[in-house]
């Protein structure tokens, strides 16, 4: 991909309508020459000094993963990103043209390094003295994130510990809020040109994930043409520079053990669109996409080699798997994955990347699954990448792919070195003739591969839900009734289908309610028709995997959508509370069809083996004093309910509610952001 470059010196004059020239590139950051075809020459040229950052050094790491092949040298991979540049005709990066007047200020640095700190600032009324806050949260009775795994966790842009609410609104401000007394502690405000994503708060220590797109201007001279007619070049330069936009993914990280002056302990960013994180054991596992593209040579690592901290990540860290049979992905776009451990938080523990466009991820103790769906031929597969991770060190990997494809990230889970995965199968016969749709089971060994499956399950339908508990797996599958299949994987060469219910509507997600029940939240729909009739809660009871029963449902009438169902951070569930919600909304008057209007709720129920679901609450967020009627969809998508002892807040964009359990949810305070 050629660029165009502005020149400017003093005494220049662009003379056009000249014959082409090929003009030789400066030595500048990675101390490379470019060749640029021209069209002008430029005379009286000033002297300059070469000016860069020096050659880029690779991003020191450990030794690299096992199991899956990585690349021999920066040559190899620049010879593989030319390849997938010349058979595309897409491109990521269109460089702005930049003088050296406009970048004098850049000076050849990431502009994401410079970026000012945040600021915490103390409200000004004076924190009521019941705010304590206790450092061990062992025995606390409070709301956590709904997660895949219990000993992972999982971002979100609404936390607590038992003492304060931490919430981020759209704008990326960062709130802390003692609970008890409903009092703002500090505001952490984020930089206007970030996209704050979520944030975990782990003890003491809060990270905020925020995206953001900065310009890397490089900086030399350029040698010139001559214009006489032999046609030698002058060898004197001319300053030049240009800029590449560069998408970066940012980790802050807080010591907040004074919650009413949070300190900024450190900064990592790494290059790519954010994905997807984890947290366990006091770090952070941060998932990007990159795409590279191409320059002029391999010593040009800006634009291929995505890059970590200041650092480029070394090529034997950067991961192609063999096409095989089973896994023929030959993209161009790279998964980056960093490891930040919270004591050193401005770098990575390690660092890779693996060419992979992945968009679903699950992480289980000790592996980090990655999936992308491709078109193969006449069907749908899925293709998968394994990373072990120990102690903030990735230490073997594995690809493979398996027929049909996911549902979300709940259609994978991992026991005894196994990965169990359900999908949907879609494809066409030989001449396109017919269209056919089924399920199936796969169970895949460490290496990815195969060693045992269940197929053809619920042709025509496709999986809506799934979940694993032990040796036993449930999954949902869909067309106008709902059968709920639990599978027996105990023996993972020889996985079987224990027992099928089949009943009205589907389950969009299925939680774990105790040791023998499940709960399942989705849509009630008429048998007949298919037509959604409403929202619908169900409790199964899997104490016997091979008679699993409905034991109660709830139906929601007249709802609308609910996001919750496609992002399970926004679903309070307290199994252990016997309590769960989340907001949801119904368009306009249900009495006049013309009214498009939007009125959002947020609807706490319980299950009690006795009484069944019981509803306990349904708050009209939209009269609520933070929004007074003017809710947007944005501010309902945003909107989280957590509780702690005996008090629930309906924490959202404007500020946050409290209600008293024990009184009926009785509003106690309100709690509202300053414009």
């Amino acid at each position: 991909m050629k660029q165009k470059y502005v020149l400017t010196a003093v005494a220049v004059v662009a003379v056009g309508a000249l014959a082409l020239g090929t003009v030789p590139m400066w030595e500048g950051t990675n101390s490379v020459k470019q060749e640029e075809t021209r069209t002008s020459i430029i005379e009286d040229p000033v002297n300059t000094e070469t000016e860069g950052t020096g050659t880029p050094t690779p991003l020191p790491t450990t030794a690299p993963v096992t199991g899956i092949s990585h690349t021999d040298s920066y040559e190899d991979l620049y010879a593989q990103v030319k390849e997938w540049q010349n058979n595309s005709s897409y491109s990521n990066v269109q460089p702005r043209i930049m003088t050296v007047e406009e970048s004098a200020d850049a000076a050849g640095t990431d502009s994401a390094a410079s970026n000012s700190s945040m600021a915490a600032t103390m409200p000004e009324e004076p924190i009521d003295q019941e705010y304590g806050f206790d450092p061990s949260s062992e025995g606390k009775d409070y709301s956590t994130t709904t997660t895949q795994e219990e000993l992972i966790d999982e971002a979100d842009i609404v936390k607590t510990d038992g003492s304060c609410i931490y919430a981020m609104d759209s704008k990326g401000t960062l709130r802390i809020a003692d609970a008890a007394s409903m009092k703002l502690l500090c505001e952490i405000n984020g930089e206007n040109s970030s996209d704050y994503k979520e944030m975990y708060v782990d003890g003491n220590c809060l990270q905020l994930i925020c995206q953001q797109e900065d310009y890397i201007t490089y900086k030399g001279s350029i040698d010139l043409p001559s214009a006489n007619a032999g046609g030698e070049k002058n060898t004197d330069g001319v300053r030049t520079s240009y800029s590449m936009p560069v998408t970066t993914v940012t980790v802050e990280t807080y010591d907040i053990s004074d919650r009413e002056k949070p300190k900024k302990t450190g900064v990592y960013h790494q290059d790519g669109s954010y994905l997807s994180s984890r947290r366990t054991d006091g770090r952070m596992y941060l998932f990007t996409s990159y795409t590279p593209e191409v320059g002029d040579s391999a010593d040009q690592l800006q634009y291929y080699v995505p890059r970590c901290g200041e650092e480029y990540i070394a090529y034997d860290h950067i991961y192609l798997p063999t096409p095989e049979k089973d896994f023929s992905y030959n993209g161009r776009i790279y998964l980056v994955a960093g490891a930040v451990a919270q004591e050193n938080p401005d770098q990575a523990t390690d660092v890779m990347a693996v060419v992979s466009s992945a968009n679903i991820f699950y992480v289980s103790e000790n592996n980090i699954y990655s999936a992308t769906e491709i078109w193969n031929d006449r069907e749908t597969r899925t293709e998968i990448v394994r990373i072990g991770y120990r102690d903030g060190k990735f230490t073997d990997g594995a690809a493979g792919s398996v027929v049909g494809e996911l549902h979300n990230n709940f259609s994978m889970n991992e026991a005894d070195d196994c990965l169990r995965i359900v999908t949907t199968v879609e494809g066409w016969d030989k001449d396109y003739s017919n269209f056919s749709r089924s399920n199936g089971l796969y169970v895949l060994n460490e290496k990815l591969k195969t060693i045992g499956k269940i197929e053809d399950l619920a042709e025509g339908e496709q999986i809506k839900a799934a979940r694993f508990m032990g040796d036993t797996g449930y999954f949902v599958t869909y067309r106008n009734t709902d059968p709920l299949f639990a599978a027996d994987i105990s023996d993972p060469k020889n996985p079987r289908i224990m027992s099928e219910l089949n009943i009205t509507g589907f389950s969009e997600y299925l939680h774990f309610y105790g040791e023998n029940q499940l709960l399942g939240i989705g849509w009630e729909t008429d048998p007949d028709t298919g037509n959604v009739t409403g929202m619908k809660c169900s409790m199964f009871d899997i104490s016997d995997p091979s008679d699993v029963r409905e034991t109660d449902r709830f139906i929601l009438k007249d709802v609308s959508f609910c996001d919750a169902l496609y992002n399970y951070h926004a679903i309070l569930a307290a199994p252990k509370k016997s309590l769960f919600g989340f907001a949801y909304g119904i368009y306009g008057d249900n009495t006049d069809v013309y009214d498009s209007s939007e009125n959002y709720y947020y609807a706490l129920l319980s299950y009690h083996d006795q009484n069944g679901f019981e509803p306990q609450m349904y708050l009209n967020i939209n009269d609520s004093e933070l929004f007074a009627g003017s809710m947007s969809y944005q501010d309902y998508c945003r909107v989280r309910g957590v509780y702690i002892g005996d008090m629930f807040y309906l924490v959202t964009e404007k500020g946050i509610v409290s209600y008293n359990i024990q009184k009926d949810y009785e509003q106690t305070g309100t709690l509202k952001w300053e414009a």
